[in-house]
């Protein structure tokens, strides 16, 4: 492990809840990225190019640049799948929605198995109230090592992700026993991810207003 704070494994949580209905396998979770068998291959100028934008996407301000560069990269490399969903970011970044969902929906019809394709499309369906189509994403495996079976490794990223998106799809479908297990789990692993602070927001909303009411003095 990279991290102190990250554990060794995610079942060891769930193991204490003894949770009914809910299997959580062991997987190792890391800090360190994971690349790709097609990203391993590239030359090493393209992976500091691709690093560049990245860094350009999450830090800066990214403008039609770095779109056009990046179409280029997957016209030259269209089976590295990572591209596609560092483009819907740059059209997400740059405020282009119509792009973004539709880079976010090819990234999945080329790209069906690469999580994070299905991460962002699970994500867009919840924003447009489908809930109905998370459960066939994940092809009704709500735990990564089911859905990934030969993957030993998950990034840190990846686990939060994952299980704030099927807390929510817990949450939204009725099941709350779950969704709060999902959540437990997640507020120990990565308390500041947005998709954890996400599904707080949607598990306890009262308890947020009041304490947002006590520190402003608003009503």
């Amino acid at each position: 492990m990279s991290n102190n704070k990250t554990p060794q494994n995610i079942s060891s949580y769930l193991r204490k809840e003894n949770p009914k209905n809910l299997r959580i396998l062991e997987y190792e979770i890391t800090t360190e990225p994971i690349q790709n068998r097609y990203v391993k291959r590239l030359p090493d100028h393209i992976k500091d190019k691709i690093d560049d934008l990245y860094d350009n996407i999450v830090e800066k301000k990214p403008d039609q640049t770095v779109v056009s560069e990046l179409e280029a990269l997957i016209d030259r490399y269209p089976k590295i799948p990572m591209l596609y969903n560092y483009l819907s970011m740059a059209y997400f970044r740059i405020g282009d929605q119509e792009n973004y969902e539709k880079s976010i929906k090819k990234n999945y019809q080329l790209n069906p198995d690469y999580l994070f394709a299905r991460l962002n499309y699970a994500q867009l369906c919840d924003q447009q109230g489908e809930h109905e189509k998370i459960a066939e994403i994940f092809n009704h495996k709500f735990d990564l090592k089911l859905l990934y079976p030969k993957r030993k490794k998950f990034h840190i990223s990846e686990v939060a992700n994952f299980m704030g998106i099927i807390g929510s799809y817990f949450f939204k479908t009725g099941e709350m026993e779950l969704a709060e297990k999902y959540y437990k789990v997640l507020a120990e692993l990565a308390s500041d991810y947005p998709t954890t602070q996400k599904l707080r927001n949607e598990l306890y909303p009262g308890f947020f207003r009041r304490i947002f009411r006590k520190i402003f003095g608003t009503h």
